[in-house]
């Protein structure tokens, strides 16, 4: 059985979207939708309720307090393996398939190569009006890996165990996709389709913030998940207190000149960052250029004043 894991929150909008695309699914392998609604305050209770109404399919777990996006998919994935299903696909609820052979596709992969435990697809990004294909991803492997779309994985449920589950939730990371599938990349292969079978809509979320400090926060705990990751695969993922120092001060470039935030500025930034590109290494010498025009200006006012 094929268990598809939606988890779900005030996504009213685009809920019905996402479960019609996963009704309208063509493959030989029985399918459970499991659909984890992290009380939601909007209308995508009413949505799912109607759904799981008119198809026994539909497993709906409503939740009476907000769990957030990683302890929701992991409480799914403990129902998933109760009911001894044998492959886990992902959705978010504001996302959805365009394919209806998309499981069989995938399911025909991994049995076809008992060596591959996980696989996923091409697929577009939806940006207001906007979409383009996003193609091949290389995997979790890194501090600033793009990683995997979650609307384009299925992989087995035998790679999930109730110790790893226990251990990224005691983690409380902020999303689950990053440490799960980093573990996945180490522990079995993994293969690519390049047909186009999803949508992943870019919008304000957990994972794509619009404010400063929701993406310095973002930042940080991307690099809390990779060392984690470092406990489990030592040596295995190219984690060093040294990349993170340099990560974290390009990240912090990046948000002085995107939100002309200079609380972002640090004695660290100024003295030990030495930027990779060209295009960081011109905005270090600008902003080092405006802070000693600033130093300067303010001993001219005081010097005025006195």
């Amino acid at each position: 059985m094929i268990a598809v894991c939606v988890t779900t929150y005030n996504h009213a909008p685009y809920i019905a979207q996402a479960i019609e695309s996963v009704l309208a699914q063509q493959c030989d392998e029985p399918l459970r939708l499991y659909i984890g609604d992290d009380a939601s305050t909007d209308g995508t209770a009413a949505v799912c309720r109607r759904y799981a109404g008119k198809d026994e399919r539909i497993v709906y777990l409503r939740r009476e307090k907000n769990m957030g996006t990683a302890s929701n998919t992991i409480d799914l994935y403990r129902h998933i393996l109760a009911d001894g299903c044998t492959y886990i696909a992902m959705l978010d609820g504001d996302d959805y398939w365009t394919d209806p052979h998309k499981l069989q596709r995938q399911a025909d992969y991994l049995r076809a190569h008992p060596e591959c435990g996980f696989v996923h697809t091409n697929g577009a990004t939806l940006s207001g009006r906007s979409t383009w294909i996003f193609g091949q991803r290389d995997g979790v492997y890194g501090i600033d890996s793009v990683g995997f779309a979650n609307c384009t994985v299925l992989f087995r449920a035998d790679l999930l165990s109730a110790e790893l589950l226990d251990a990224i939730e005691a983690q409380h990371f902020l999303w689950l996709d990053y440490p799960l599938y980093g573990v996945f990349y180490q522990q079995t292969r993994w293969a690519y389709l390049p047909e186009p079978t999803a949508v992943w809509r870019d919008h304000t979320s957990v994972s794509q913030p619009r404010t400063a400090q929701a993406i310095w926060r973002l930042r940080e705990e991307r690099c809390r998940m990779w060392q984690w990751l470092d406990t489990r695969f030592p040596g295995r993922v190219g984690y060093s207190e040294q990349a993170v120092r340099h990560y974290l001060n390009e990240q912090r470039l990046n948000l002085i000149y995107q939100f002309r935030d200079p609380s972002f500025v640090t004695t660290q930034l100024l003295t030990e960052y030495r930027p990779d590109t060209w295009r960081q290494r011109i905005k270090l010498f600008v902003l080092r250029l405006l802070l000693a025009r600033q130093t300067s200006d303010a001993a001219k006012r005081s010097a005025s004043e006195s």
